[in-house]
């Protein structure tokens, strides 16, 4: 049906924030906090490791979904509205960032460029920038990434720099 012969829409449900209809069940729950933490974690290790702002990250089907900072906003900002309403932990994202950094290395083994996160998760500069985009995002004013991921930018590079 073509937009003009549509009836007009009614301004309040324009206005009416969508909202579960149902609770979600624990399976989905991990599910979707897998596959944001593993699309977060490949698209930030890619961003603040290389300097590359979209990319080809594969998902946990290892299909290859094209990401850039429009789509790490959404999946941050899902995880930390979730946390926000109790239906994740704090330690449930620490966990999940944890097992899926584990998952980014092996689909990004290939890669003579890439730097493994897995080994040392506390220290590594991209790892602790994607929980840190989780983790301030009811903070960030509209849950903007640029800040953390150009402060990210800035410190592996200076820790490439300092090594040179």
């Amino acid at each position: 049906m073509q937009l003009a012969m549509r009836p007009a829409a009614k301004i309040e449900m324009l206005l009416e924030p969508p909202l579960l209809k149902s609770k979600l069940d624990a399976k989905a729950i991990a599910e979707e906090l897998k596959e944001s933490a593993q699309s977060i974690l490949g698209y930030v290790v890619r961003w603040i490791d290389m300097g590359v702002g979209c990319s080809k990250v594969p998902d946990l089907s290892n299909v290859g979904l094209m990401e850039d900072r429009a789509t790490l906003r959404i999946s941050s900002q899902l995880l930390a509205n979730w946390m926000h309403h109790g239906l994740i932990t704090e330690q449930q994202i620490k966990d999940s960032f944890v097992e899926m950094a584990k998952v980014v290395d092996q689909q990004n083994a290939s890669d003579k460029a890439y730097h493994p996160m897995s080994g040392n998760t506390e220290k590594n500069i991209a790892f602790q920038a994607a929980l840190k985009l989780v983790f301030d995002g009811k903070r960030v004013p509209n849950g903007y990434t640029e800040f953390t991921l150009h402060e990210a930018r800035r410190q592996a590079k200076a820790a490439v720099s300092s090594r040179l």
